[in-house]
């Protein structure tokens, strides 16, 4: 390995000639290991090596409250705790957090069984201490009301268990009374019983893995996730499949799509927007190794739509009265209020309050256009059957109940299925608030209307849209 020395250079019994200065990068080792001076196996020095891609987790944590402690885990590694209130009146926030003992030293997440006060770890080692031993399917449960208590006695209700459908534990989520378990493959349910057992578990879905730890949520009673196997699944007392319209733009990369990078399942964040009963999935496209997309199921209504907002953690309104939302932009440093010895290859996060204004705007002031738009499907004239005859759209009426700015109309026009769509002549329109009609003269056999912002100050809420159309012959 390249070694720091004090020195010029390294003799074949390894010794160092010390001079007054640092060096990086000569390699060295004794005859016993059959490397020379500036070699490095069987190549010379500076000859370079064939590329290979290594693939690491990312830096996720778990965190949880047991009781006014804040218990963190690092994915695959140690568990600490940090203590609000400190025994020695020094200040809480001044005061780091500390590993908490006699934990396990390797596990994916922990989680916090509230209403009975044990601390489960997921994923962790069968052996206390002895990372060799992680087995991610392997759960430990500490002594209720002791986090470092994990040794299972007739005195207390310290426990294991194994769970068998996957290869891994992805993620955990807390029910009303129960947590429920995901692995790559199925969806687990544990619950408080008491002695003897102190907690049972049953599997209660399959083919439903978790794709990453922190895209499952709980809401209202039943339990929502976006599956590694593709697709949207919920609990609430059985594990039932979301229907979802939008399902291949999301999972499936062909044509058009800008589906999931798989790679970077991991990365995917759930979100939950009580405040508009929609639930965000973030997620990175393909192509993508940064979260870039989102998907959002509005389950009051059971409607989807997609977008490019990027956002890698977030809060839902409760504490606050928004929601507070991150976002990660790679190779930017961070530079507000003022970051001292970091570069651009960390990249930067900006914490954004949600759900106010119309704009985006950064910690100067400076605002951004949020654009977004909806779009309707093909409509024809059904006529001796659907498609079989032109439609003239001669003019529109818009509705909006708001309309704050301007808003751009397109009639999209295609003559067959399998043709591109194209502007009406006249369009795209400028949409005011005193606008009292459109004339089109647009011609095709479909049509379909979008509605789009994508400049400062708009904002917009559509009401019914009127269309004038006529039969127009057929070729």
């Amino acid at each position: 390995m390249p070694t720091a020395e004090t020195g010029t250079g390294a003799t074949n019994d390894g010794t160092l000639d010390p001079l007054p200065y640092i060096r990086i990068g000569d390699i060295f080792q004794s005859p016993a290991f059959g490397w020379g001076v500036g070699q490095w196996g069987t190549s010379t020095w500076g000859t370079p090596r064939t590329a290979t891609d290594i693939f690491l987790d990312p830096g996720m944590w778990s965190l949880d409250n047991f009781g006014q402690n804040l218990i963190a885990t690092v994915h695959n590694g140690r568990t600490f705790q940090w203590l609000p209130i400190q025994a020695s009146g020094t200040g809480a926030l001044s005061t780091r957090a500390s590993s908490v003992a006699n934990n396990p030293t390797k596990s994916v997440m922990t989680i916090v069984s509230d209403q009975d006060r044990h601390l489960f770890h997921l994923g962790t080692e069968t052996t206390i201490g002895d990372t060799s031993t992680q087995d991610k399917m392997f759960i430990r449960f500490s002594d209720q009301e002791d986090i470092t208590d994990y040794q299972p006695t007739s005195i207390n209700t310290a426990g294991t268990f194994r769970i068998d459908n996957g290869t891994q534990i992805i993620g955990a989520t807390k029910g009303k009374d129960y947590i429920m378990i995901h692995t790559n493959t199925a969806a687990y349910v544990t619950q408080f019983v008491g002695p003897p057992f102190t907690f049972s578990i049953r599997q209660v879905g399959a083919n439903c893995g978790l794709i990453g730890q922190h895209s499952s949520v709980f809401v209202d009673g039943a339990v929502y996730w976006m599956s590694d196997e593709g697709g949207f699944f919920v609990y609430d007392g059985t594990v039932k499949k979301l229907p979802c319209l939008v399902e291949d733009f999301v999972f499936q990369t062909t044509g058009d799509n800008l589906g999931i990078n798989r790679n970077a399942g991991e990365q995917v964040c759930a979100v939950h927007n009580s405040l508009f009963s929609e639930i965000s999935w973030f997620y990175p496209k393909s192509g993508s190794d940064a979260v870039d997309r989102v998907v959002t199921y509005n389950y009051a209504e059971g409607t989807w739509v997609t977008g490019s907002l990027a956002r890698t953690s977030g809060a839902d309104a409760s504490i606050y009265d928004k929601p507070y939302m991150t976002e990660f932009t790679e190779n930017v440093a961070p530079t507000y209020p003022t970051v001292n010895g970091i570069s651009a290859s960390q990249g930067a996060t900006t914490y954004y309050e949600h759900e106010t204004g119309v704009n985006e705007v950064d910690y100067n002031g400076n605002a951004t256009a949020i654009s977004a738009y909806v779009q309707s499907g093909d409509f024809d004239l059904d006529v001796e059957g659907d498609g079989e005859y032109f439609m003239k759209i001669r003019r529109f009426i818009p509705d909006f109940k708001t309309l704050s700015g301007s808003a751009k109309i397109t009639l999209d026009l295609r003559d067959y299925p399998s043709n591109t769509a194209t502007s009406s002549p006249l369009g795209p329109f400028t949409i005011t608030s005193s606008t009292d009609k459109v004339d089109t003269r647009a011609r095709a056999r479909l049509a379909a209307l979008k509605i789009e912002n994508d400049s400062t100050d708009e904002n917009w809420r559509l009401g019914l849209f009127r269309v004038d159309t006529q039969q127009d012959g057929r070729r």
